[in-house]
Order: C-alpha cells, then structure tokens, then sequence
C-alpha cells in the first residue's frame, strides 16, 4: 500500500490486538451466512494488499478514542465495526438506511456482549433528520457510507466543540485502467475510472452546498485527505470474472479461455489498482 495526496501527518499506529481481528476487505461477509441471506454478498476471492488501505483509517480513528466519547458510525451497515468501536468508546451509535442490516447489526451487538452500542434506521427521504441531542457527539466515523454532503447538516447540529469525523471511501478501479484490459472480452472491460480530483470531491462539496455549512454559523472544514494504493491480485479466472462480470449477463463458459490465457500471459496472476480515499473534517457545532 503507498499513500499520495494530500495533506496530514501519519497516525500514530494502533496498539497490539486494535481491530486486529477485523478483515482486510469484507471477509467477515464470507463466514456470517446470515448476511448472504440477507442479499449481501462479495462473491469473489482475491489477494490483497496489507490492510487494504484500512489500518490507515483504523489508526487515525483510534487515536480519537477514548472512554467518554460519543461515536456515530454512519452507515453502519451490519454493525461488526461499530461494535469494534465500542470497546474503545464511551457510547456508540450506528445508524444506516437499510433496515434489514440494522435488524442484524442489533443480533451481532448481542452477540458479542457491546452494551454500550445501539443501532437506528435513518429514514430514506432526503434530508431525514436523526434523532439525537445536540451537541452529543465527539466522533463520527464513515466507513464506506455515504458522501459527507448528506449527513454534514446534522453533524453540524449534533457535533460537540473539538468534534471530528473521519471518512474512507472506496473507488473501485482508480487512476488508470490497468494495462491488460484490452486483452479482457468486451463485456468485462473496466470503462470507467476515478482520479483523486473526482473522488476528493465526494467530500469537498459538502462544504459548496447553498444548505450546508455557508448557510449556517457552524464551520467545518477538511483537515486531511489521503489518498492510499491498494493493489487486488487475481490467479483464478473465475475469480476474476466475479469481480468484472456485474449485470453484463455474461457467463463463465463464454469467457474462460480468454481468462484462462490472459492470466497465463501475465505469469498466473493479474493485478488491479484500487484506491482509498481517506479523510479528515474538524466540525465546530453550531
């Protein structure tokens, strides 16, 4: 993993055993069949690079913890990270959209005996309101939810002074397609890609919004933006092919020989470039 980009120092590195059980890209999706059931699935296998430019963010959201914080995770899908957090947290509180994975996160926090974590559902309409005091929160966290323009608003009204939130988004492929995709059949090929100027922006216009912070007494501001390199191997075509076929209808069969030569040509293994983007927002309340 190499980091570029913009901006901040390095975190300090989380002590033995932080999040050391915590995966390094979804596996903990692999081995609860409750959420396959459910409708969520990663249904490729691939190796990947340390921490998967994760045990960045993870460091910089330890160094936030302590035992009287207030966190919101949001987007907190099925609630295995906000559970994590909680044992370093005064309170935790996950929030996100679906409900089905809300109803699961509630069973793992029971599950792992986190009584200091809860779970809501934030209704769907645009500009949905959460219902928690204001000036309640010391750290929002974001792993891989939602742009920050849709919950900035409220962060602003539920921030305490000194708050933070800190973000990581992926981008899929990122920077440039790699150099074997002309050798994929056409239905696989990567057609589109992200550069840093684009995916920044995923944070920077929350702060352009007319209903955001201009229009408002409250000030946030990014204090950090990092962008990290993360590299995804594949050595299995079929592999490969589940990570590139998405709604294309096409199958395996179709496409094997072309896979199976084109790992071949590369030494066994292909290799595509992902990206982090990793960022940090100082939020006075308002």
């Amino acid at each position: 993993m190499t980091a570029r980009g913009g901006g901040g120092s390095s975190p300090p590195a989380p002590p033995e055993g932080f999040l050391a059980g915590y995966p390094a890209d979804l596996a903990e999706w692999e081995r609860d069949d409750r959420l396959v059931a459910r409708g969520f699935t990663h249904p490729w296998r691939s190796h990947v690079g340390a921490g998967n430019g994760e045990t960045f963010f993870d460091a910089l959201v330890h160094a936030q913890l302590r035992p009287d914080a207030t966190v919101l995770d949001v987007g907190c899908g099925h609630g295995a990270y906000s559970c994590r957090l909680a044992a370093g947290a005064g309170h935790v509180v996950g929030v996100d959209r679906d409900p089905r994975v809300v109803a699961l996160a509630r069973e793992l926090a029971a599950e792992r005996g986190a009584a200091n974590v809860e779970f809501r559902t934030l209704a769907a309409e645009q500009g949905a309101e959460l219902d928690l005091p204001d000036g309640s929160v010391d750290l929002f966290v974001c792993r891989r939810g939602p742009v920050l323009e849709r919950w900035l608003p409220w962060a602003l009204r539920l921030a305490r002074p000194g708050a933070l939130a800190l973000g990581i988004h992926p981008t899929g492929p990122a920077g440039a397609v790699p150099p074997w995709n002309s050798r994929l059949p056409e239905p696989l090929r990567i057609g589109q890609v992200f550069d840093y100027a684009t995916v920044r922006s995923w944070v920077t216009r929350a702060f352009d919004s007319r209903d955001g912070v201009a229009a408002s007494n409250a000030s946030a501001e990014l204090v950090g933006c990092w962008w990290l390199d993360v590299a995804e191997r594949f050595d299995d075509g079929e592999q490969l092919y589940r990570k590139l076929v998405g709604g294309s209808g096409i199958s395996y069969v179709d496409v094997k020989d072309s896979l199976t030569s084109l790992l071949a040509d590369h030494g066994g293994s292909v290799e595509l470039r992902h990206c982090r983007l990793v960022w940090q927002v100082a939020i006075d309340p308002r």
